[in-house]
């Protein structure tokens, strides 16, 4: 199906901005670089690294990795509300994102407080498929090594493999976790596989870098929100995101 059957497009929301707001459309860019995060704190963190102020016309805050401008936005959690951000923010000129989140880890080895670079998605979820993408979306390869490259240079331990895109966290069965174990995966969370796909269709750049924050590797489900393995996990990250879109990963 061509781009003009659908309805609703994202071309569609910047001209809804530029008619509520008065605003011409150079008015209304954002720097290539952007940073999707799920998190208040993540966001919070990122904007005070980055130096970051706040977007006076769209929900995000723009400042400077390095010599390289950079747009950091919180999604609400779920594949449907991260792909409209992305979908948003690309039509607003971002090319190249960097998602940052939690994940539930499926191997018992992998514990909270971990890092997980994913490396391939089983979608499970509603969006991925709307989006067209194929069985095992994947991150683009460049900037998924930036992310690697810069972990390896601050020292940060990190585990390679699979993630489990679902959108019914209720329904993870036990099953389905090990039979996804076996092939691979090793996280699970609710966004990578949607967003990737849509990177795909719109010819953007996209990878994603996860925190562990509980454990599905065993009979029970064990959580770890605030658990200060947890937020020391995420702080080490969040100083690989801001290396990776510095450019100082390459």
């Amino acid at each position: 199906m061509t781009e003009s059957r659908f309805i609703v497009r994202p071309e569609h929301f910047t001209r809804y901005l530029r008619e509520t707001l008065g605003r011409r459309p150079s008015d209304l860019k954002l720097p290539p670089w952007g940073v999707i995060v799920f998190g208040g704190d993540d966001l919070r963190t990122l904007a005070r690294a980055l130096r970051a102020r706040r977007v006076p016309w769209y929900s995000a805050f723009v400042g400077r990795a390095g010599r390289n401008p950079a747009v950091v936005a919180r999604s609400s959690i779920g594949a449907p509300a991260a792909a409209i951000t992305m979908e948003e923010m690309a039509a607003l000129g971002v090319r190249r994102f960097l998602v940052f989140g939690a994940c539930g880890s499926l191997r018992k080895d992998l514990r909270i407080g971990d890092v997980v670079v994913p490396t391939f998605a089983v979608p499970d979820d509603g969006t991925s498929r709307r989006y067209g993408g194929p069985r095992k979306p994947r991150p683009g390869t460049v900037l998924r090594d930036a992310i690697t490259t810069a972990c390896e240079r601050r020292n940060v331990p990190f585990t390679l493999g699979g993630t489990w895109t679902t959108d019914a966290v209720y329904r993870e069965s036990l099953s389905r976790a090990r039979a996804l174990g076996r092939k691979g995966v090793v996280a699970v969370e609710m966004e990578a596989s949607a967003l990737w796909a849509v990177a795909r269709l719109r010819r953007l750049q996209a990878a994603s870098l996860f925190v562990v924050s509980d454990e599905l590797g065993g009979d029970d489900w064990n959580a770890g929100f605030r658990d200060p393995a947890f937020l020391a996990g995420k702080r080490k990250a969040l100083r690989v995101v801001v290396d990776v879109v510095s450019g100082s990963s390459r």
